[in-house]
């Protein structure tokens, strides 16, 4: 995470800052994004799709309109002990009959990052070295609708992201919309989700340069059931690989990896539909009298462990969750406030 967003920088022949490469579509557009998702969804490896109306990525708009009641969370990450942190608030409630808002504001600190451009390996001791900080800002708006019928719920909607990023004395700005749809049955308790990222213009603008973010298409699944015998619920999650861009399904072998000047592996679904599971997210999410979750995650980029805590008859809630990581493991912490159930 930390290389992302640092990468998309080097020095030219003055020492000044410069974009890597080309204008073009960017492996390294919006990867970043992935530091705000909520603690709940980041315990079940981001799988949550379908259900999860939380925050500026990989989060469906539609389901602004399924809220249970009007609600606050605010969340903070840590990173690689503490290499960097990240910072969300969001709000999401109705919105006339049949509709529902949500509001997030994200921040994304790395400090402390080392500026060797234009220093020689030999002087890399001589305390000349400065550092310099980079961040990420993202405010979203979504809005769904959904209408009932007798065997199904349907809510489709639309969001909206403003997007600042900053890096020493550079800063750049983009905006893009997303859309989603959901089905959500009720015999058996299941529901069914596409998110359509960037589906409009998107891209992050530098002094002189249109660092383009790819358009993305996941599709989710979400079953759950309520047993006596087990005291609470199970619900089993997944999302799928990204279906447009390189993300275990499409090959973009015009785009090389900026660090080190390669084509990133070509895996199609002409190597076979086991992909779709190879590259997918799972969770499992076990909640015990409708007060204590506990979640486990695993992608291919190794496992997540997380629990959340709902009192005051479910009125406020904590979550927290576990990333494990070769270099170390990221915490995710959140608080939630909620108003008078309302039935939706």
């Amino acid at each position: 995470m930390l290389m992302t967003v640092c990468a998309v920088f080097a020095a030219d022949g003055d020492g000044d800052s410069a974009v890597i490469g080309a204008s073009g579509v960017s492996v390294y557009g919006d990867m970043a994004a992935e530091a705000v998702v909520s603690p709940r969804s980041a315990a079940l490896s981001a799988s949550d799709l379908a259900v999860n109306v939380f925050g500026p990525v990989a989060s469906n708009p539609s389901l602004a309109a399924r809220y249970a009641a009007p609600e606050v969370t605010a969340a903070y990450s840590s990173y690689y002990g503490g290499a960097f942190s990240a910072s969300a608030l969001n709000y999401t409630g109705g919105a006339g009959e049949g509709g529902g808002v949500s509001v997030t504001v994200a921040y994304l600190l790395i400090p402390g990052i080392e500026d060797t451009r234009g220093v020689d390996v030999g002087a890399l001791d001589d305390g000349d070295i400065k550092a310099f900080s980079a961040s990420d800002v993202w405010v979203r708006a979504a809005y769904g609708h959904g209408f009932k019928t007798a065997g199904a719920d349907y809510y489709a909607g639309a969001a909206a992201t403003f997007r600042r990023r900053g890096i020493d004395e550079a800063s750049a700005y983009g905006i893009g919309a997303d859309l989603g749809v959901t089905a959500s049955f009720k015999k058996p308790s299941l529901c069914a989700a596409l998110l359509w990222e960037n589906v409009r213009y998107s891209a992050v603008k530098w002094k002189g340069y249109t660092e383009e973010v790819p358009q993305h298409l996941r599709a989710s699944l979400a079953f759950e059931r309520s047993d006596p015998y087990i005291y609470g619920r199970i619900a089993l999650f997944y999302t799928s690989p990204d279906l447009f861009f390189n993300e275990g399904i499409n090959a973009q072998d015009e785009i090389g990896d900026r660090e080190e000047s390669r084509s990133p592996a070509a895996r199609t679904l002409s190597d076979g539909a086991g992909i779709l599971f190879t590259a997918g997210r799972y969770g499992v999410e076990y909640t015990i009298m409708n007060t204590l979750s506990l979640r486990a995650g695993f992608n291919s980029d190794g496992y997540t462990l997380g629990a959340g805590l709902t009192l005051l008859d479910g009125r406020a809630g904590a979550d927290v969750c576990y990333i494990g990581h070769e270099l170390a493991g990221t915490v995710k912490v959140s608080v939630t406030y909620r108003w008078k159930e309302e039935n939706k």
